[in-house]
Order: C-alpha cells, then sequence, then structure tokens
C-alpha cells in the first residue's frame, strides 16, 4: 500500500502462521546485498555474447528493423561467479538444487553479525568467540549474514582475504541455533590450514549443507543493517541441476531494531 503523505510504499511481511503477525517494510528503500558482476573481472568463467538479433541464427526469422536496437545475449557462466548461493546439491548427493530448494527458505527476517574483529586473512573464529557476538541475536528461523568488511576487497589481489570458522561453529548455526540461510561477505567460511592453504574436504560446507542450510558466499553492504533487524529476498534462477548460482539478494529494513 502506498501512505499519500508520506509517498512511502509499504507491503506487509507475513510472519508465520498467525495472520495477525505481520512485518511492515517500506519497499521503496531497498538494500543491495550482491555485488555487480562484471564479466571482464570474474575471477571464475563468465562470458557475455550479444548480437543484434539476426545475427544468431536461432533468431533470424524476428526481423529488426533498420537502425533498431534489438539484441539478445548469450551467457556462459561458472555457477559460483559473484555473489552466489549453494545449495544442499553442492555437497550432498540426493539434496536440493536450484529448482528444488523452498522458497520459504529463501524468503524470510534476519540478522547481520559484526565479524570484523576477525576480519585478518586466515583468522580462526571459535565457538565461544562467535557466541559472544551472536548468541543474544539470533533467533530461531533466521537468516544470519556475517560481516567483515572485507567485501571491500572484491576484484582485488586479496579477494580471498578471510576469517573461517571453526567445525563446532557451523554445527552450533545449523543445530542449536537453528538459522534457516547463512551468508558472508568473503569468499567462503570454509576451514583453512595454519598457513591459509584449503584442507582436504569441506568439513563446513557438508555440515551445513548437510543440515539443508544453504550458504550465500561473496556479499557486500552488510554494514548498512548492523544492529538493525531486516527482511531479506534471495531468489536465484529455478535451474534444475544447479548446484548454486549467482543471486541478487535484497533487504528491507524492519520497524524493530537490535
Amino acid at each position: 500500500m502506498i501512505n499519500y503523505e508520506t509517498g512511502e510504499v509499504i507491503e506487509h511481511f507475513q510472519r508465520g502462521p498467525d495472520p495477525m503477525s505481520k512485518l511492515c517494510i517500506d519497499i521503496s528503500k531497498p538494500i543491495e546485498l550482491s555485488h555487480v558482476s562484471d564479466p571482464a573481472r570474474e575471477e571464475y568463467r563468465m562470458a557475455l555474447d550479444t548480437r543484434f538479433t539476426e545475427a544468431w541464427p536461432q533468431f533470424r526469422k524476428y526481423q529488426r528493423q533498420e537502425d533498431a536496437w534489438y539484441i539478445i545475449s548469450e551467457i556462459v557462466m561458472n555457477t559460483h561467479c559473484g555473489t552466489h548461493i549453494e545449495f544442499p546439491y553442492h555437497h550432498v548427493k540426493d539434496g536440493q538444487d536450484a529448482a528444488d530448494y523452498p522458497i520459504s527458505q529463501l524468503i524470510g527476517e534476519g540478522v547481520v553479525v559484526d565479524i570484523s574483529p576477525w576480519r585478518e586473512n586466515n583468522s580462526k573464529i571459535t565457538l565461544p568467540a562467535l557466541k559472544s557476538v551472536a548468541e543474544d541475536k539470533i533467533r530461531p528461523g533466521d537468516m544470519v549474514f556475517f560481516y567483515t568488511g572485507n567485501d571491500a576487497y572484491y576484484y582485488t589481489d586479496q579477494q580471498h582475504d578471510r576469517p573461517w570458522f571453526s567445525t563446532d561453529c557451523i554445527e552450533w548455526l545449523a543445530g542449536a541455533a537453528r538459522i534457516k540461510l547463512m551468508g558472508v561477505d568473503t569468499s567462503g567460511h570454509e576451514v583453512r590450514s595454519e598457513d591459509g592453504a584449503p584442507l582436504p574436504g569441506q568439513p563446513n560446507h557438508e555440515l551445513l549443507l548437510g543440515a539443508d542450510v544453504a550458504l550465500i558466499e561473496y556479499m557486500t553492504n552488510l554494514d548498512q543493517l548492523l544492529d538493525k533487524r531486516f527482511v531479506a529476498f534471495v531468489l536465484p534462477a529455478k535451474i534444475k541441476g544447479a548446484e548454486a548460482f549467482p543471486v541478487r539478494v535484497v533487504a528491507f529494513e524492519t520497524e524493530q531494531s537490535l
């Protein structure tokens, strides 16, 4: 609905099964939590081929008028380009993929947890440390996004600078804390060796995705949601067999604060 006095566009977001329990969000004030992907700068393959319609054999029947701008593009890309979401199928043979993952897990309330004290590359986040900054903020069923500030390194030589979580952190988040979605503003959350090299296997991914909790990597602008509650929408393309996919994440502040 529209508030004609202020010009604000307001939508009501249902909270749970109680029809009287709703949140108001101002959809005129979105907070973009995804990077813009530049095919020329992506680390993984992303190729955009744009042509006038008649240059594509399958589209020649659609005639373009002289001097008209009528283009069609093809994109070939890795499913882990840019800000992307990883589904259980990434590490679970019979897990849900981009087409099967329930929409109820991709829309909801959430919170940003500040882990910037550990933003230095290869810092280890232990369970006691995580609980000290997160335990009183996370509600069961929350989307939980972790802020380091290292999104500033995107498309730089420090793109993979990040801390990592001990495995019991992930067990706690997916278990006792009962989060519905996890996101980080870095290239990942996986365990590393002391020198920063990846270890064989991916225990954090396996635990999280094995609990049907999807993971978003390379988020941005999470600082805009520190100490606030929000509603987020995470809507990737529904592609059968895709274990991951680039995603545009948009959040809206609610009327609540922490």
